[in-house]
């Protein structure tokens, strides 16, 4: 009896491996549109789309690669708004992500979730960063925005 437990198990445990492994990859979202700032600090957001017109925002933040080592980092906002209807009054979704995790010594990430939108749809993405020297001193806090029609 255990030995079919165990082999059960086994089964159980490799189909859900071969679930993750299978799962769309990275590539199958593509980038509509990004902006990139900073010459210490590199502070970024972008838009991204896959096939079906699901779209997500994604914001990130890092340490010039130039100079590495000279500041800690954080993300502690990424917002996604949208735009369906341009009637009177617009239909528009405001979708913030907000977070206060401690700073980063390389880079750090913040997505929204994914919506699917239809064609034409105005998205606007917006990342709020923060960064400060390793070796102390005063935080300084950013935004960056893109924006794009979707299709």
């Amino acid at each position: 009896m255990n030995r079919i437990k165990r082999t059960l198990a086994a089964v159980a445990g490799l189909t859900m491996l071969a679930t993750v492994l299978t799962a769309a990859p990275a590539s199958a979202w593509t980038r509509v549109a990004g902006h990139c700032v900073g010459d210490r600090v590199d502070r970024c957001v972008s838009i991204r789309q896959n096939s079906t017109g699901t779209v997500y925002v994604r914001g990130s933040v890092s340490d010039d690669s130039s100079r590495p080592g000279d500041y800690v980092v954080r993300i502690v906002e990424t917002d996604i708004t949208m735009t369906k209807d341009w009637t009177n009054p617009p239909s528009v979704t405001f979708y913030p992500v907000k977070r206060n995790f401690p700073y980063e010594d390389v880079s750090d990430a913040l997505a929204t979730p994914a919506f699917d939108l239809s064609c034409g749809t105005d998205v606007v993405g917006s990342a709020k960063l923060q960064w400060k020297p390793k070796s102390g001193g005063s935080v300084e806090t950013g935004w960056v925005h893109v924006s794009a029609t979707v299709c």
